[in-house]
């Protein structure tokens, strides 16, 4: 479940991610979520639930497992092209374990 997130704010971290075009100068999360006026406790959440609404909108916003910060760039959508491929396959990895467990739980009961 997606979290509830501040009117208006997909568009403030837009706006401020959109300030860092390169690699080498990031939008961390502490300096987006200064920029957005949100308060320290939970803005972790709230800044990767607005990129990811963000992200579903076409928006090239790229990270980069391993390496903090956000920056924008269509040249560069196929390192998250690449972050999520690598996370579908391991999340089907995962499901085809849990089915194997079921099927295998299920022979056993009967």
């Amino acid at each position: 479940m997606k979290p509830t997130l501040p009117e208006g704010l997909p568009a403030k971290v837009l706006e401020c991610i959109q300030l860092y075009r390169t690699p080498q100068i990031r939008a961390l999360k502490k300096n987006i979520a200064s920029y957005c006026g949100l308060s320290t406790s939970d803005y972790d959440r709230q800044i990767r639930g607005a990129v990811s609404e963000l992200r579903d909108r076409g928006e090239p916003i790229i990270s980069e497992s391993g390496k903090a910060g956000y920056y924008y760039s269509r040249a560069d959508v196929d390192i998250v092209r690449a972050e999520l491929l690598s996370r579908i396959a391991k999340m089907s990895k995962t499901v085809r374990a849990l089915e194997r467990k079921e099927v295998g739980q299920m022979e056993l009961a009967l």
